[in-house]
């Protein structure tokens, strides 16, 4: 898959946007095929990179459509000084 078009993600948004758009960059991923295969209308998955945080419905689908899954891990006792 090939990007359709270069996106910009907003200096504000949601880690986990950062991050999902950081992998959709590096695996140059198509991104209104993904919408498509995750059921999830392109202009939603547009609307995270501009500060809108995501569902957590609608971002498991788009995740799931790339081959990754949202996880909730619990943090670690110890404390950096």
């Amino acid at each position: 898959m090939s990007i359709c078009r270069r996106f910009k993600v907003h200096d504000s948004c949601c880690g986990l946007v950062k991050r999902m758009a950081r992998i959709i960059e590096r695996d140059e991923v198509n991104i209104p095929t993904l919408c498509h295969d995750a059921g999830v209308h392109h202009a939603t998955v547009h609307s995270w990179f501009k500060r809108h945080s995501p569902s957590v419905i609608n971002f498991q689908s788009v995740l799931n459509a790339m081959g990754y899954e949202l996880a909730i891990v619990k943090k670690d006792n110890r404390r950096v000084r």
